[in-house]
């Protein structure tokens, strides 16, 4: 489900409809109506929410792409570096 999402931009409305998904499917595997018991197999199972999974993925992904010995890439190196900062400020806040 996360499949190349590191490299969109993604508003608000976006990442709820992600975690209404997760939810939706947790609530069918432990066939419960009950979002406490949602919430405590999403940390159990170590399940983070869309927004920092997504945040952790784009880190990987914009740092491999800063890295990388590609024309284009290192063309845009700047820019992904700016991402980058945005990008770690979400994972760590």
């Amino acid at each position: 489900m996360y499949y190349a999402l590191e490299a969109c931009s993604l508003h608000v409305s976006q990442f709820k409809s992600i975690n209404y998904v997760i939810n939706s499917t947790f609530r069918k595997i432990f066939d419960t109506k009950s979002q406490e018991v949602v919430d405590d197999c999403l940390e159990m199972f170590n399940c983070l929410p869309a927004e920092k999974t997504i945040a952790v993925r784009k880190c990987k992904f914009l740092t491999k792409f800063k890295l990388s010995s590609n024309i284009l890439c290192h063309a845009l190196a700047d820019n992904a570096e700016l991402e980058l900062l945005s990008c770690m400020s979400a994972v760590n806040g």
